[in-house]
């Protein structure tokens, strides 16, 4: 099934407060802390060390800002996330590859992933079953999970919010739903822009200029 892609970005925005009451300003927020976390590191870090810090900085921006509106932290078997229970969702981060905001592409994790990502993805498929088949029925105790995808190669910067339903080999490869944050080319202008001041943790954002 070809994912439902969302790119205009007043029909972003519209995605965003529907599905969970947020505000494209948010995310961008949780993504600037990633790139910076990233950016932090040094040739004298160990290989795994920019990705480990950008998902932790992005998971961790993400609770402070969303816990104080009614989402709470959760860890799922090894899986860091936020949920809402009144909106059924839940979100987690993802540092991803070339595939985000590409709409010939599906963004893919950098790193391989295990049983858990799968059983999450198959939740996902099943919960999209139950709707076909019984559209007018409330389903309280299964969740949609969404990633936010960041791909981040030292020049350009892009994110998305999506919803996995297919995973194969450790790696996530479909979505029913993509709502583009940021897309190819806006990150330098993104970047410059005055960050919330909502007493979150401060970060040095450099311009990385190609």
């Amino acid at each position: 099934m070809a994912a439902v892609i969302y790119q205009e970005a007043r029909e972003c925005d519209r995605r965003l407060s529907q599905y969970f009451n947020s505000a494209r300003s948010q995310w961008l927020d949780v993504v600037k802390t990633m790139v910076a976390a990233r950016g932090a590191c040094t040739v004298h870090n160990p290989k795994a060390s920019p990705g480990y810090f950008a998902w932790d900085a992005g998971v961790t921006r993400m609770r402070q800002m969303f816990c104080r509106e009614g989402w709470i932290a959760l860890d799922e078997s090894g899986v860091e996330l936020i949920v809402n229970h009144d909106f059924r969702r839940k979100v987690t981060v993802m540092n991803a590859d070339k595939g985000v905001c590409d709409p010939m592409r599906s963004p893919r994790n950098r790193t391989e992933k295990g049983p858990m990502a799968e059983k999450i993805t198959d939740l996902n498929n099943q919960l999209d079953l139950f709707r076909r088949e019984y559209p007018r029925e409330i389903t309280r105790d299964v969740y949609d999970l969404w990633q936010l995808c960041v791909f981040d190669d030292g020049k350009d910067v892009r994110a998305e919010l999506s919803r996995p339903i297919e995973f194969r080999n450790g790696f996530y490869v479909g979505y029913s739903e993509r709502i583009w944050l940021l897309r190819p080319g806006e990150w330098e202008r993104i970047a410059i822009e005055t960050p919330a001041d909502d007493g979150g943790q401060d970060f040095d954002i450099m311009v990385r200029r190609k």
